[in-house]
């Protein structure tokens, strides 16, 4: 009896098989890859000045507290806009008047606001949302 080495075809073409569902899975992985990762270089493109943006907003409103604040502007290829408006009032403390043994309440000098920032770059818009804390200058 003869014995013969070698792969039939049957195997072959199992083997092949498998060999090309690996090496298409492995592209649509790689491309799936490559979209993800363009998708999170806009985002980061797109967030990097807002530190610098909400610094500008902070200082707007503790200069100029108003109820209602909204403002716009551009950062290099980065336009933004925003909106604020007071959500809370309060004051200092109540404090005791040692001469007249009175309490005296202070009057509302805080405001925290609700800011709504909307990032856009190239038609992607990022929406960022904080609360900022501004005090009204004291008044004699």
């Amino acid at each position: 009896m003869k014995h013969c080495q070698g792969l039939t075809l049957v195997e072959v073409l199992i083997a092949a098989v498998i060999l090309f569902a690996a090496l298409s899975l492995s592209a649509v992985t790689l491309q799936t890859l490559r979209q993800s990762s363009a998708q999170a270089d806009k985002v980061i493109q797109t967030l990097q000045p807002a530190r610098m943006v909400t610094l500008s907003i902070q200082q707007h409103i503790r200069s100029q507290p108003q109820d209602n604040m909204s403002g716009s502007g551009k950062v290099g290829d980065v336009s933004y806009q925003w909106q604020a408006s007071v959500i809370q009032t309060g004051s200092a403390p109540e404090q005791l008047d040692v001469d007249s043994g009175s309490i005296t309440v202070p009057p509302e000098r805080f405001r925290l606001y609700q800011v709504e920032l909307q990032l856009e770059m190239q038609g992607r818009v990022e929406l960022l949302q904080f609360k900022e804390l501004a005090w009204l200058p004291l008044t004699f």
